[in-house]
């Protein structure tokens, strides 16, 4: 899943290669990471994001597109509520 922070994946695809019903796997998953599959891939993106806000001069669009989230606006929702900042503010923060 990591490798592929920036495709859509399915839940079915995953379990089948897992070898498990969909059930199970989500069942599994959040048992082991203790997450549901769903809030980890976005945690793992936001993640990846912080690499990026740190490392390169990307946008923030650009930013959002290469770690999967749908827009920039999506990008920016999902890293305030899991960093508690906008993902600018946390850059400036942390470049200073």
């Amino acid at each position: 899943m990591i490798a592929r922070l920036d495709e859509d994946i399915a839940l079915e695809e995953i379990a089948r290669e897992c070898g498990l019903s969909r059930s199970h796997f989500l069942r599994a998953f959040k048992r082991t990471a203790g997450l549901p599959p769903h809030r980890w891939l976005m945690a793992q993106r936001v993640e990846r994001a912080k690499e990026l806000l740190l490392g390169t001069t990307t946008s923030l669009s650009a930013i959002a597109a290469a770690c999967g989230f749908a827009d920039q606006s999506h990008f920016t929702r999902v890293f305030s509520r899991i960093v508690g900042t906008t993902p600018g503010a946390w850059q400036r923060d942390r470049k200073g």
